[in-house]
């Protein structure tokens, strides 16, 4: 090999298209690990900004190897290829080691998000050199890439399952040293495949150490205002004794709690829990907690629980059948035995923390094996929806606390609980008379209350009747934050002796009335229940949102008034990241213009700008909408990456060979995009309500069935736009690559945006609508160019 690189004549390409699905493999899979692990040891909304960073990482290894790489031309850069490998295999561990050494604090958060970005710039540079050396052959390579990527979207649920968050971290290190090895003997050298070799031994020996003395092992940062760390330091006696993760959440165990049950700053009764009798407490990410408490077995050795606020409906009614959605570490259902219930169905999404509670066993009342509980593991909307029975009360706890709500992390997370669409589906299954009682904190009653308003005015009852159905109190204080907020809704107007006796319950005990029927309505609720003002104009009596959320739009949790701030400022950054992009390639690329090109250089910039901008908009918004429709966000998440992924993938492929002649093809391929998105648009909220109460499977086959073809057809723009390339602007493939990549950066950003304001819908049109500007470039390209292809 000269020092020029190597040409793609000499190159055995089937063992370079295993070494780009491997590197694309564990780019996912990467992608994903860090996700949970900045979740886990920061803040949710940290994780968002880890995965800008990766795609920026991606997107700027293009640039290195147009800038650096000029000598080589059409040669591939093997060694620089190989280096980057062993490279991600080595700056992994120390990017871990570092996090645990410093605890994982925030005041270091630019560090870490920087060290991680450094794996993300090597696989770009992997995936960045193949594309500059082999264009011609683009179709398999970029479907390398997609389907490496979506089988790593299957495994990345095994891998965190197995061994967490920082051995999937460690076991990307092992996969990037096979791809050194793969690359190594691609170029036929002893030398290099030998010291690929050390590095797979050195990777997996990590593992091994990791698995034995955790020296890996990433912890909440101990100074964060989050609920773990405040816990342990208001409990010194406290300790962790079990740590488990799964794909969506990481779960810690807490036992030998010596003081209050709940951190400070959850201000609730203290005495509510010193009397609570806490065997253990479950985190969540770090985050939210939520209790096992001591207990027999005997309804009536907890007793003292029926009268705590949140449980007080549950007396009103003798042996009242109840459901209850999102039943965590369990005290929500002894306090329904307690209560009086013989007819408790628990749902808990979470296997973990379901299985955590059973270890338990006689200390916990064998909880979820008692005789009175029918207890599922699901997700509560899914579980509702394929239910046929009724219930008295449907009762919605909420596991996050006060730390994780005022951080404002949950600003850009969707919850389809409490969206409209869900609270219908909890009305269509109550019983006459039945009740729905969510519990959440005060700063969401206002949002309870209009949500309540429009469900009851969908279901044909008159604004002047709403208030009879609605309910709202406080624990601490009806006008400050923290306070645990009860809101209730009932399916008939509350009876008098169902008033006088909730009325007289909070009385007695100290609780905060914000809304009873023809007894309290504290100001501002008169103006939307009694004058009946539009909802816009009630809204704008609050510094914070309040309207009622929906299925297309499920941020609940969006408070902040446009946007949150945390994704205002990751807007502008990645308009910046792709604006430089744009401009800072031109200082060196102006002297290398091909002015004998057909084709301009202004239009394939905006070709492969909207190409990452569109596919993205439309990968996120349509798995956004089907995460509703399949429920379990692990195998959600999986499935759909997977199929998108894979379908495009194919796509990929199958544009080499129908597209090996000019631009009509690419156009049919482009209109079919827009066609089948524009369908999805008008369509899917119909097609989704029509199975959302199927069995799993039959809904699985109906997501893929949706995904694959619009997939498939998306998979063939880019690599016949690197084909174009390759036959007139060679030399630009690399920057093109980076382009892509910024704008994902952005197109990413800009879904949530755009579905935190208008919804997913909007986000769909908008990717379709951008997939437009890119058959317009497409259209402009002369007919005659003859794109090579000698895959």
């Amino acid at each position: 090999m000269s020092k020029l690189g190597l040409s793609p004549s000499l190159i055995d390409k089937r063992l370079l298209f295993v070494g780009i699905f491997l590197t694309a493999l564990a780019g996912l899979v990467l992608e994903i690990a860090i996700t949970r692990i900045f979740s886990a040891a920061i803040w949710y909304h940290f994780a968002f900004v880890a995965v800008s960073v990766a795609l920026v990482g991606l997107g700027s290894s293009g640039l290195l190897v147009h800038y650096r790489l000029k000598k080589i031309k059409e040669n591939w850069a093997a060694d620089i290829t190989i280096a980057s490998s062993i490279g991600i295999c080595i700056v992994l561990p120390i990017t871990l080691f570092i996090m645990h050494s410093l605890a994982s604090q925030v005041t270091y958060l630019p560090l870490f998000m920087f060290l991680f970005a450094i794996p993300f710039f090597f696989v770009g540079v992997v995936i960045s050199a193949a594309f500059s050396a082999f264009a011609q052959t683009a179709g398999r390579l970029y479907a390398s890439d997609l389907i490496g990527a979506s089988v790593g979207a299957i495994l990345v649920v095994l891998f965190l399952s197995l061994i967490g968050g920082e051995g999937t971290t460690l076991l990307v290190g092992v996969i990037a040293a096979i791809c050194a090895t793969i690359f190594s003997i691609i170029t036929k050298s002893k030398k290099k495949t030998i010291i690929s070799l050390a590095f797979v031994v050195f990777a997996i020996s990590l593992l091994a150490v990791n698995s034995s003395t955790q020296a890996f092992s990433i912890q909440t940062d101990p100074t964060a205002n989050k609920d773990l760390p405040i816990f342990l330091r208001e409990n010194p006696g406290s300790q962790i004794v079990n740590t488990q993760w799964n794909s969506f959440s990481r779960i810690d165990v807490v036992e030998g709690i010596s003081g209050n049950c709940i951190p400070a700053l959850d201000l609730r009764n203290p005495s509510q829990c010193a009397e609570e009798g806490l065997v253990a407490k479950i985190f969540i990410d770090g985050g939210a907690g939520t209790n096992i408490i001591s207990w027999d077995g005997n309804p009536e050795s907890r007793k003292d629980l029926s009268s705590w606020m949140q449980y007080i409906p549950f007396t009103m009614k003798d042996d009242p059948k109840i459901l209850i959605i999102g039943s965590g570490g369990g005290r929500d259902v002894v306090a329904a035995i307690a209560s009086g219930s013989t007819d408790v169905t628990t749902v808990e999404i979470n296997p973990i923390i379901f299985q955590t509670v059973r270890s338990y066993g006689e200390r916990a009342g064998n909880l979820y094996d008692h005789e009175y509980v029918n207890s599922n593991v699901d997700e509560g909307r899914s579980f509702v929806s394929s239910s046929t029975e009724k219930f008295d009360i449907i009762y919605i706890p909420f596991v996050d606390t006060w730390a994780s709500v005022s951080s404002g992390g949950l600003g850009v997370s969707e919850n389809f609980l409490y969206t409209v669409e869900g609270f219908q589906e909890y009305y269509d299954h109550l019983e006459e008379g039945g009740k729905i009682v969510a519990v959440r904190w005060l700063i969401d009653a206002p949002r309870f209350v209009t949500t309540f308003t429009q469900l009851l005015e969908n279901n044909n009852i008159s604004r002047d009747d709403i208030h009879r159905h609605i309910i709202t109190v406080s624990s601490e204080s009806a006008v400050q934050d923290p306070s645990v907020t009860m809101s209730i809704l009932s399916k008939e107007p509350f009876t008098e002796s169902e008033i006088s006796f909730l009325a007289d319950s909070f009385e007695r005990n100290g609780y905060k009335s914000i809304l009873i029927p023809d007894r309290v309505m504290l100001e501002p609720y008169p103006s939307l229940l009694r004058d009946n003002i539009p909802m816009e104009k009630f809204n704008e009596q609050f510094p914070t949102k309040i309207h009622p959320v929906t299925d297309d739009s499920p941020f609940f949790l969006s408070f902040e008034k446009p946007i949150p701030k945390i994704l205002e400022t990751l807007l502008y950054v990645s308009i910046v990241i792709a604006i430089s992009f744009l401009v800072i390639p031109f200082v060196w690329l102006r002297k290398d213009a091909e002015k004998s090109s057909s084709i301009r250089v202004s239009g394939i910039v905006l070709y492969f700008a909207a190409l990452g901008a569109g596919f993205i908009l439309i990968e996120l918004a349509l798995l956004q909408k089907l995460i509703l429709l399949l429920g379990n966000p692990t195998m959600t998440f999986a499935i759909l990456l997977f199929t998108m992924l894979l379908s495009s993938g194919f796509g990929s492929l199958a544009s080499t060979k129908f597209m090996k002649v000019g631009i009509r093809n690419l156009t049919f391929a482009i209109l079919g995009i827009v066609g089948i998105g524009f369908f999805y648009v008008m369509m899917l909220p119909l097609l989704i309500h029509s199975v959302i109460s199927e069995e799993f499977m039959v809904k699985v086959a109906v997501s893929i069935a949706m995904l694959a073809p619009i997939g498939f057809l998306m998979g063939m723009p880019l690599p016949t736009g690197m084909r174009v390339l390759k036959s007139n602007l060679p030399t630009y493939i690399p920057w093109m690559w980076a382009i892509n990549g910024a704008f994902s950066v952005l197109g990413a950003v800009l879904t949530v945006v755009v579905g935190i304001l208008h919804g997913a819908s909007y986000a769909l049109s908008i990717g379709i609508l951008i997939y437009l500007v890119a058959l317009g470039v497409a259209l402009n390209w002369k007919k005659q160019i003859v794109l090579e292809n000698t895959s």
